[in-house]
């Protein structure tokens, strides 16, 4: 991709940063907005990309949530003030919280017998992203909250909460130009991605729900392509994913299983690409089942067992 190519300007001064090459881990869609303090949201499209504006410049970094691909180019923004979800404060200063929050205290749970490999990339990563997946310390300016007023200036983008993905996911929204960028509510055919301890069904259930309520004009995703029609449509099919697996769980709970038998079936997810693959797959059942639960649809018959009511 040129470096023109990098640079999509959606309304003016309003930019979406896109990698360069397709917007898939570790990279991410991200946005920038010149203004009198000028900013950023997620620092994941790489070092190539973000050479297309400059970052120097940049004021304020806004981050949607606390994993690898939304953060790796924060060293390019030295002069910005970096900012997050409060229910995620922690989990950049603290590695004990950053691992509660992924959910790797659960390993031995998940994983019986099988030692948990360090984290890193399965094949090696580009050179322009400038860090390596796993804690590591950040200094927050400070933090937003549900529907917080963030002046840039000219323009004010709003912080908005949508839990699922992960217990502190953010968007923001540009509400009078009707553009909300969604982090990773990313509208991808495959779904939304919980397989994380700090996921959450139902919440994720809600936020899409929130969007569509929202009726943005354009929606910037973390992984897909901007959305521009159809939103709507895209929003219903993207959380019928979730739905699908679902209903195949309960179908499948017709007589009592635990979860490691679950997850020998397909259910609906990409096929494991190394051990993370079966633990987050597994991580994801998990967050299935105590939603299940909650609703009162499946009971735990004996420790660890479940079955449809």
């Amino acid at each position: 991709m040129r470096r023109g190519e990098m640079l999509e300007e959606l309304v003016r001064g309003v930019f979406v940063v896109h990698p360069d090459g397709p917007p898939q881990y570790p990279y991410g869609n991200c946005m920038y907005v010149q203004d009198l303090r000028p900013a950023v949201i997620d620092m994941g499209a790489g070092a190539c990309a973000f050479s297309a504006i400059n970052c120097e410049s940049v004021q304020l970094g806004l981050i949607s949530h606390y994993h690898f691909d939304h953060l790796h180019g924060i060293d390019l923004f030295r002069q910005a003030g970096l900012y997050a979800g409060w229910q995620e404060q922690k989990a950049y200063s603290d590695e004990e919280q950053y691992v509660k929050l992924h959910g790797y205290e659960l390993w031995e749970e998940m994983m019986p017998g099988v030692p948990r490999p360090p984290l890193g990339p399965v094949a090696p990563l580009p050179d322009d992203v400038m860090a390596s997946p796993g804690f590591r310390k950040i200094i927050l300016s400070g933090t937003f909250t549900d529907g917080e007023l963030i002046d840039l200036g000219h323009r004010t983008l709003r912080a908005v909460y949508l839990p699922g993905h992960t217990v502190g996911h953010y968007g923001f929204y540009l509400e009078k130009e009707g553009i909300l960028f969604s982090g990773d509510l990313d509208l991808v055919s495959s779904g939304p991605w919980y397989g994380s301890a700090s996921a959450d069904i139902g919440e994720l259930i809600k936020s899409v729900k929130r969007i569509k309520d929202m009726d943005p004009k354009i929606i910037v995703p973390a992984h897909r392509r901007v959305q521009k029609q159809g939103i709507q449509s895209s929003l219903d099919r993207y959380i019928q994913v979730v739905l699908d697996r679902q209903d195949l769980i309960l179908e499948i709970l017709g007589k009592a299983m635990d979860l490691e038998e679950l997850s020998h079936y397909p259910l609906g997810f990409k096929p494991a690409e190394n051990i993370y693959g079966l633990f987050w797959k597994k991580i994801s059942i998990r967050n299935h089942l105590r939603y299940l639960q909650c609703l009162g649809i499946i009971e735990e018959v004996e420790p660890g067992r479940y079955h449809r009511k």
